[in-house]
């Protein structure tokens, strides 16, 4: 096969201009930080990338939503927390009265202590957290009103922390202090004590039966009250399981998370030691390629005759 001058000079300057490319990408990649600026400059590398920024996306969202559950659990558990006290505290006003008094005055200061026990109940089960009320399901308004019926849902407000794995943010305010909706039957005689326990409508009936210095009604209310402690306790463990698992969950999402951007950077991410050797390379090769060209290029058939 006859090599023509025509055809070193475009093979030259095909080298030339592969090596210039060279340069200007690496010179790019060194400017701008990444190796990959756009797909064209490798696509499988940019394919990976973009999974890979994917991924930690999906564990953001799923990051934020974790945080907006615990913080609304963590608004719960406090309520809770302040419900169990005040279950102590019926207990013992309960206790206090539980063989019933002749003295009025006596019968009338537990009447009223329960009351207030009562009214403070129900503001507990009318705590909100960024305007939601956490026992009122999906009720935008108090999900309990000063009596203490209850007008909020029993819906779950699930959030997703995972793929394929949910958590619920919510206790039912109608299941917890009114042992359903509708309200549970007040226990008395054999059912007393008996879960699950319309807790409003114990204290009401225990306030009924102090007023009425009906002693039978009175031990009836003190098993009520301790089967509603236990009630609310199991609430208490709900809650604090499920926050048990969203720091777990939490924990792992971020390790997962700082291992894929470590990927990711490596990836992506310019290594300048490495680059500036390459960039120093590929410009003596460049600067070598030229001047060969210029000489090959000044040769004429004389030259080669000789």
């Amino acid at each position: 096969m006859r090599i023509t001058n025509g055809m070193t000079a475009n093979n030259a300057l095909y080298n030339l201009q592969k090596g210039l490319n060279n340069l200007n990408d690496l010179n790019g990649s060194v400017s701008s930080g990444l190796n990959v600026s756009k797909p064209s400059e490798d696509p499988l590398s940019a394919r990976q990338l973009l999974d890979l920024q994917e991924q930690v996306n999906v564990g953001k969202q799923y990051t934020a939503n974790i945080t907006k559950a615990k913080l609304l659990l963590n608004v719960t558990s406090t309520a809770l927390n302040g419900m169990g006290d005040v279950m102590t505290q019926l207990k013992t006003t309960a206790g206090s009265i539980a063989n019933g008094s002749s003295d009025p005055t006596v019968r009338s200061a537990a009447v009223s202590n329960l009351t207030e026990l009562k009214k403070q109940l129900i503001d507990y089960g009318n705590t909100q957290s960024e305007n939601q009320y956490v026992f009122g399901g999906f009720s935008t308004g108090q999900p309990f009103d000063t009596a203490g019926n209850f007008s909020g849902t029993n819906d779950s407000l699930d959030v997703n922390i995972n793929q394929g794995s949910t958590v619920t943010t919510n206790v039912s305010g109608g299941q917890l202090l009114r042992g359903g909706t509708p309200p549970a039957a007040v226990g008395s005689g054999a059912t007393a004590g008996q879960s699950p326990v319309d807790i409003i409508g114990s204290i009401d009936a225990l306030i009924s039966s102090i007023n009425s210095n009906n002693t039978s009604g009175i031990q009836d209310g003190i098993k009520n009250m301790q089967a509603a402690s236990q009630q609310v306790t199991a609430s208490i463990s709900s809650v604090a399981g499920r926050l048990t698992r969203l720091e777990n969950m939490q924990t792992m999402i971020t390790n997962n998370q700082n291992t894929l951007e470590g990927i990711y950077s490596d990836k992506q991410n310019v290594d300048y030691a490495k680059a500036g050797v390459e960039l120093s390379q590929l410009n003596t090769a460049y600067s070598a390629a030229l001047s060969t060209t210029a000489k090959i290029n000044q040769l004429s058939l004389l030259d080669y005759l000789k």
